[in-house]
């Protein structure tokens, strides 16, 4: 995965999407889950909407108008297509890192994820 400018790609079927999860990314990213990049990392077990919400707000820098549900779509495309939570996970990990907001990225308690029914 290249890394310019923070800019990862994450494979959706047969195209390759620019994500970013830069400050204002992260900055909407809290916004819409009412806390902290330190308190959502750092959750016991991340959700599907904590998730979504990551791929929400990675990729819509270059898709303006993504909405939350469409982003959703994407992710549930990836799972369709064998992907596990593990490799959901990393372009979120690597796109953390490579913003340079973060130095480390512990996903250690993304193993069992729930659904928080969370209505977004």
């Amino acid at each position: 995965m290249a890394k310019v400018n923070g800019i990862i790609h994450v494979g959706v079927g047969e195209e390759l999407r620019p994500f970013r999860l830069d400050f204002n990314a992260v900055a909407d990213l809290e916004e819409l889950l009412g806390k902290g990049l330190n308190a959502i990392l750092n959750e016991e077990n991340m959700g599907f909407h904590t998730i979504r919400a990551f791929y929400w707000a990675g990729l819509k820098f270059k898709e303006r108008g993504l909405t939350v549900t469409k982003a959703g779509h994407y992710v549930q495309q990836m799972l369709s297509e064998g992907r596990e939570l593990e490799d959901l996970m990393k372009p979120i990990t690597d796109a953390l890192l490579a913003s340079g907001i973060v130095k480390e990225v512990d996903t250690e308690n993304v193993e069992e994820v729930e659904d928080d029914g969370s209505k977004n």
